[in-house]
């Protein structure tokens, strides 16, 4: 695909089920880009960085550890004795931060992506001298590229979306497989649980027969509340966890914030139509054929539209169909190909 040879640097999250994550760019774009994978896994022993001085270098970069400083060490050590690489930071608000110092060195380049939402990013970023140091900004949705032209050319911030497994994710055989009473809720970041809450009660009211499965941390359970409806879920298996999205009938999804999602990518992989907020970047991923966005933080519209899409099974069956259309626009391989023009301009 390209004569670029890039490393990138990843670190695989507990809640991300092994086909999920935005880490799986690395396995899909090792092979395109004639590189490798650094996976973040062990951590600066205590003997090598006190933990005063650890505390000195990572302010201003909340998540930034001895895991991160692991990493910057291998890629700077890497930067000084070859030439010629890309560096891809996969998660830059947590893993990157000192390694641009080094940045051009022996024609080596950084790049790195990011994830939070602008409203969390102005908030964490404390110090931002380190991202001008940067080659090129991956963002994964488009609402970030205005807080990052603070710092860097616009012509080096990239929007390159999260991708999701086509091929794992798939609908069912049949459109008839899908409980026509069961709603599904998955994440627990930028969730609002408030009106998730609040739907739950309107909606079970008026129609006693729908039935909602959360699956979130336990530690998100008290912010949701019991119902005689609800089922709250964690740590299920990833096969289980594919056949909810394969037998709901809709997809609920009251956010506050957003830029990518990898359970609304899976969601629309299976062909299970969504009822979402319409905030953030959340239309650089969902599509109106496939969804219906209301506005953020009003249940009262979000279970009328519910209580609408669950009594006409048709429209569900268009919006399924339209669905994994949608997703196929996010298969890994479309995904890895954006990358070639963020490479041509950070190696410039």
């Amino acid at each position: 695909m390209t004569n670029h040879r890039v490393r990138f640097i990843r670190f695989r999250y507990g809640h991300h089920s092994p086909h999920s994550g935005y880490s799986r760019l690395a396995e899909f774009g090792a092979p395109a880009y004639n590189g490798e994978v650094f996976t973040v896994t062990k951590p600066l022993p205590k003997s090598i960085i006190r933990e005063r001085l650890l505390w000195r270098l990572a302010a201003g970069t909340p998540g930034y550890d001895r895991t991160s400083m692991a990493a910057e060490l291998q890629v700077a050590w890497n930067i000084l004795k070859e030439k010629g690489y890309i560096y891809h930071f996969l998660y830059g608000e947590t893993t990157y931060h000192y390694s641009g110092k080094v940045n051009k060195l022996r024609e080596n380049h950084i790049v790195a992506s990011f994830h939070l939402p602008p409203v969390t990013l102005e908030k964490l970023v404390q110090l931002d001298w380190h991202l001008p140091q940067l080659s090129a900004i991956v963002c994964v949705g488009s609402n970030q590229q205005e807080f990052f032209a603070k710092y860097l050319d616009r012509d080096r911030i990239f929007f390159v979306p999260l991708g999701v497994d086509t091929e794992y994710f798939t609908p069912p055989a049949s459109f008839e497989q899908r409980d026509p009473d069961l709603c599904l809720f998955v994440g627990g970041n930028y969730r609002d649980f408030p009106t998730f809450r609040g739907l739950i009660e309107l909606v079970a009211y008026q129609r006693p027969k729908t039935k909602f499965v959360a699956v979130t941390s336990p530690k998100n359970y008290d912010l949701i509340g019991s119902h005689p409806n609800l089922t709250l879920r964690s740590g299920i298996p990833e096969d289980e966890f594919r056949e909810l999205y394969r037998s709901a009938s809709l997809m609920i999804m009251p956010l506050n914030e957003a830029t990518a999602n990898n359970a609304i990518l899976e969601c629309l992989a299976c062909g299970l139509p969504m009822v979402v907020s319409d905030v953030g970047a959340i239309r650089d991923y969902v599509d109106p054929g496939s969804a219906v966005f209301t506005k953020p933080g009003n249940a009262r519209c979000m279970s009328d539209t519910i209580l609408s899409l669950l009594e006409s099974p048709a429209d569900r069956q268009i919006m399924s169909e339209q669905a994994r259309v949608q997703a196929l626009k996010f298969s890994w391989p479309n995904v890895i190909k954006q990358l070639n023009s963020v490479y041509d301009v950070a190696s410039n």
